[in-house]
């Protein structure tokens, strides 16, 4: 960083920095970022599922096309590998829009009430990476055909 400084306190602010750092001080610990955990479970208004379905960007047309997927399964785990094949999306694109899903419902919805619009799960099996897999209620799923139907 660069600070303008007059030249007549240049001296001053050296011996300042010198005296500074002669002094032993510990470094204070990084604060502790607490991640509050999505909430799940919460099913989303009709009105909500609404207002997002409203939504132009392409990371709502992609999750829309998700949501759409998953509501005709209701409580179905499917994998992203899946959902990307099933949608003739990639993998990374499905990523991303869900991703982003998380800012978007963050920004302009209820996230602390409501959390995501769909449940993601996530299998640990047997030291092997993580598979993520998203469903959707059975009365999600309901309200979000109900959302898509009336257009």
């Amino acid at each position: 960083m660069h600070i303008a400084v007059p030249v007549e306190y240049v001296g001053h602010i050296a011996r300042l920095i010198e005296d500074l750092d002669r002094v032993a001080r510990p470094l204070p610990r990084p604060s502790q970022r607490t991640r509050g955990a999505a909430v799940t479970g919460r099913e989303w208004p009709v009105r909500e599922l609404r207002r997002f379905a409203q939504g132009r960007s392409r990371t709502h047309q992609t999750v829309a096309a998700i949501l759409d997927l998953l509501a005709v399964r209701p409580g179905q785990r499917l994998p992203v590998g899946d959902i990307a094949a099933e949608l003739g999306m990639s993998v990374e694109k499905v990523i991303g829009a869900l991703g982003g899903l998380t800012r978007i419902v963050k920004a302009y919805h209820d996230y602390p009430t409501y959390g995501l619009p769909l449940q993601r799960i996530t299998d640990s099996a047997g030291g092997r990476s993580a598979v993520v897999s998203y469903a959707l209620s059975a009365e999600q799923a309901r309200r979000w055909r109900i959302v898509r139907e009336q257009g």
